[in-house]
């Protein structure tokens, strides 16, 4: 999702509308990554010397409890050291928090987890509510600020808005990828012959979500 590539890329947005006044963004996204192995990378991050950091993880680690074949997934392909849980991410949000605080980086500010699949009475985006309550408490409780893209993905749904439900399938984001870059359709295309609006596999933020998140 910050990645940009089977997705919008936002820091790119943000370079485009920002650059001319001589913000420089680094993006060090990774896609897959997990709150425990953006904590690996945090030294990288410091050494940039920023004086913004937005940190915008938790997808993988709500869609890595989706079921026992997502946790083996990720556990093997992002050398996780234990379940994912509710209470690891926080700890490990907690922790990068720490460290750039202990680095004395001058604004930090934490985004709320997206909607996973558009459906919003599906349980996995019942358990993104629950991720986004702990997630506000902790930017709270570590005095950094709290920018709710979640909230703004909600608002910019269309009413009476029915989407297939989530389904957490690898398939339907290797088809929307060919989609993209063999078909050279442009991601807000793929969305809408998936039925979708923000998102583009379910998972990942298409031209029209990612430009919301910055209005």
């Amino acid at each position: 999702m910050t990645h940009g590539v089977v997705s919008a890329n936002y820091v790119d947005l943000l370079q485009e509308c920002l650059g001319a006044e001589g913000y420089e963004f680094v993006n060090a996204g990774i896609n897959g990554n997990l709150a425990y192995n953006v904590l690996q990378r945090v030294d990288d991050i410091l050494a940039c010397w920023p004086d913004v950091v937005t940190l915008l993880v938790g997808t993988n680690d709500v869609n890595a409890t989706l079921s026992p074949e997502w946790e083996a997934s990720y556990r093997r392909d992002q050398h996780l050291p234990q379940k994912p849980t509710l209470d690891w991410y926080c700890a490990n949000v907690a922790e990068i928090l720490d460290r750039l605080k202990a680095a004395a980086t001058p604004h930090i500010a934490v985004l709320s987890i997206p909607m996973l699949g558009e459906d919003l009475e599906s349980e996995i985006n019942a358990r993104i509510t629950r991720y986004n309550t702990a997630l506000r408490g902790l930017a709270a409780e570590k005095l950094v600020a709290y920018l709710p893209l979640h909230e703004r993905l909600l608002a910019a749904l269309p009413p009476q808005h029915t989407p297939r439900p989530y389904a957490g399938k690898v398939a339907f984001g290797a088809v929307s990828v060919l989609k993209k870059f063999v078909l050279r359709q442009p991601w807000t295309a793929v969305s809408r012959e998936n039925g979708l609006y923000l998102l583009t596999d379910q998972f990942h933020l298409n031209e029209r979500g990612q430009k919301s998140s910055l209005q």
